[in-house]
């Protein structure tokens, strides 16, 4: 999983390479393994809330904001994974 983290991170753009490697603003990729059935929390989450769409239209957020989902899906974390070293950059 490591190795995987690195290659995910060597593929991102020439912006986020010299953030993570030049300008150190960015911190190593991370890779969360969760327990089976956390996205079927998040969604019963998701859709029990006030501003919530019907289990049918729901979709899986690209991100969140939500500090109660955050927890569902942080409660259910069995694996973290990060990239060992910063993709290389050059200047273009």
């Amino acid at each position: 999983m490591e190795q995987c983290c690195s290659v995910v991170e060597e593929s991102l753009d020439s912006v986020y390479r010299r953030c993570r490697r030049k300008d150190n603003s960015i911190g190593p990729l991370e890779i969360r393994v969760v327990r089976h059935g956390t996205f079927d929390a998040l969604m019963d989450f998701c859709v029990s809330q006030p501003q919530g769409s019907s289990v049918t239209q729901y979709k899986t957020p690209r991100c969140i904001k939500s500090g109660e989902a955050i927890n569902i899906l942080d409660s259910k974390v069995v694996g973290r994974f990060f990239s060992q070293n910063a993709p290389p950059w050059e200047p273009v």
